[in-house]
């Protein structure tokens, strides 16, 4: 074990007593015993708010722990202990306090805590006993899905790899080495994918009773209440599908049809088209800035450093503090995110890096959620008042892809950096159709698919979305199956609904960047400024302190591509 992955396994350790509800009960009991009057209410808050923090922070060191070790049975079953027999309890004594804070005569929120309060208070209203024993099962059935991605394994050429070390082979710039990798690949997604159709029509069921219980239409009723989507409808969701259809998909083509004609090719197959990487039309071998963990963070903390020097020293706390974990491994899921330990104010990033330029691309996403953590908790001292809604959430994250994009010259040189910004770029352009096609895909599973939906019907909507918003891959001659079940996707089964927001924030990402590229300073300050308000205004007063707005109709998708084409044609 390396000193750094010791520092991480110290960070995540979690005291025994922690994970009983015996820790917690006293304090929560003391809470709602203690008489409570509109001048009481802010201290009041304050120790719950601790109380909260710490039982969160627990929860989070247990998740991430089992995440690092999905094959460590034992790691396993205490996270699933913890979510069995200390949430439901959570959960009831939660709604209790928050009913004990609805009641108190005469009490007007502080307008930091205005908005907190709404969501209290509409989140008591949809608080259903029978729903507290089924979340336990929700989150089993997730747990079943982490579990069997993670020990996913790919041969390859007589190796065994990790998921994020094959899909590396699809950036090669030789195609058969390309096409071996994505055959590779599918058969370890198809091994698998009996196993996830199980978990995903468990889920499907789990979910329509929860909407059930809470006497919602559907389970997107559900979900719209939960994650708080106040100011936005399905109806804008519905008009952005259609917008990315009109404006971004005609673009994307054109740039996949492009890089076929110089590489010699009369079509793009889906080894061509690696959700945004696309081969180099040179045959330059794709850019692999790094070897390690430790030298990706070498050159992501210069890269901050250039941005600034508190953004830098942030960053070093991070590794300082064993609140990095990099490198791919066996037993470790194979996603990327940033989690967040409240007590301390300490951010966690988790990644699988394997070398590439775009392992860079994503530290800085992460970590810029990690700026959003550290900048939030310092200005916010009430939990619920830390990070922001979710439609904002994702805007520090990408702001951070495109603010170092003038830091990279220690990383690249010149043609190279051209590459990454170009890549960069496009990214975007390629991002949408997805963002649309996962979006629309669950807008139609929650909310218009049949009572009996079947895993075939799955298969055939996203087939159907798929042709819509990636034409320019071309299937022929090629088992569909494959194609079909591109719906197995993390975020579908761990945080559904969670993904339009991508859409949103990348779109406010290179407005963000659009005006640093004027005013490099007063953007950075308007972005600091907006991680500091936290969860305290509402999404489309976030957007104007980062110095943007909040809209993703027809027009202004319209208007960013063009400034996108530009950039591409000065790239």
């Amino acid at each position: 074990m390396t000193a750094q992955l010791e520092r991480v396994e110290r960070k995540l350790d979690v005291p025994r007593q922690a994970v009983d509800w015996e820790h917690y009960a006293p304090r929560y009991q003391h809470l709602l015993d203690t008489p409570l009057t509109a001048a009481d209410v802010p201290a009041w808050l304050a120790v719950w708010s601790a109380v909260d923090a710490e039982l969160g922070e627990t929860a989070n060191k247990l998740s991430t722990f089992a995440d690092l070790h999905t094959d460590d049975g034992a790691a396993q079953q205490r996270y699933q202990t913890f979510v069995a027999t200390v949430m439901p309890p959570a959960a009831r004594t939660g709604q209790a306090l928050t009913e004990k804070l609805l009641a108190v005569p005469d009490y007007t929120p502080a307008p930091d805590f205005a908005l907190n309060y709404r969501r209290f208070r509409d989140a008591a209203a949809l608080f259903r006993e029978a729903n507290v024993e089924l979340g336990v099962v929700h989150e089993q059935q997730k747990n079943r899905h982490s579990v069997i991605t993670g020990n996913q394994k790919v041969r390859l050429n007589g190796e065994e790899l990790t998921i994020p070390q094959a899909k590396q082979r699809l950036d090669s710039p030789d195609r058969a080495e390309r096409e071996a990798a994505w055959h590779a690949l599918s058969a370890s997604n198809m091994a698998v994918a009996s196993e996830l159709d199980a978990v995903m029509l468990d889920l499907i069921a789990t979910r329509r009773q929860l909407a059930r219980n809470a006497d919602e239409a559907d389970y997107r009723a559900l979900r719209w209440k939960q994650l708080d989507r106040v100011d936005y409808t399905p109806a804008d969701c519905r008009a952005f599908h259609g917008a990315v259809t009109a404006e971004v998909v005609p673009l994307a083509s054109q740039l996949v049809q492009d890089t076929a004609r110089e590489l010699g090719l009369d079509r793009m197959r889906p080894w061509d088209y690696n959700r945004g990487h696309l081969p180099d039309p040179q045959g330059r071998e794709a850019l692999k800035p790094f070897t390690t963990g430790e030298q990706l963070e070498e050159l992501a903390l210069k890269a901050f450093a250039g941005v600034d020097a508190g953004l830098a020293e942030r960053f070093s706390q991070m590794r300082r503090g064993g609140l990095l974990d990099l490198e791919s491994r066996p037993g470790k899921m194979s996603h990327a995110y940033c989690q967040y330990f409240p007590v301390r104010n300490e951010p966690f990033v988790l990644m699988n890096v394997v070398g590439t330029a775009d392992d860079l691309r994503v530290l800085f996403h992460e970590v810029g959620h990690a700026f959003h953590g550290f900048y939030s908790g310092e200005a916010q001292p009430l939990v619920w008042n830390r990070w922001s809604p979710i439609e904002f959430v994702e805007i520090p994250s990408m702001g951070m892809e495109f603010l170092t994009l003038d830091h990279l010259s220690h990383v690249f040189d010149d043609e190279a950096l051209a590459r990454y910004r170009y890549n960069q770029l496009r990214g975007v352009i390629f991002f949408l159709p997805w963002a649309a096609q996962m979006d629309a895909f669950q807008h139609w599973l929650y909310a218009e698919a049949p009572e009996d939906v079947q895993i075939a019907d799955l298969d055939t909507k996203w087939l159907e979305l798929d042709r819509t918003f990636h034409p320019f891959v071309d299937w022929t001659g090629l088992d569909e199956t494959q194609r079909a079940r591109g719906w197995q996707y993390y975020h579908i089964f761990q945080v559904p609904f969670y993904y339009i927001e991508y859409a949103m924030c990348y779109l406010a990402a290179v407005g963000i960047w659009r005006e640093a590229r004027n005013d490099a300073a007063g953007a950075l300050e308007r972005y600091r400024d907006a991680l500091r308000l936290g969860n305290t205004v509402s999404v489309p007063e976030l957007y104007r302190a980062a110095g943007v707005e909040f809209r993703f109709d027809r027009g202004y998708i319209q208007g960013l591509m063009t400034f996108l084409k530009e950039q591409l044609a000065g790239a």
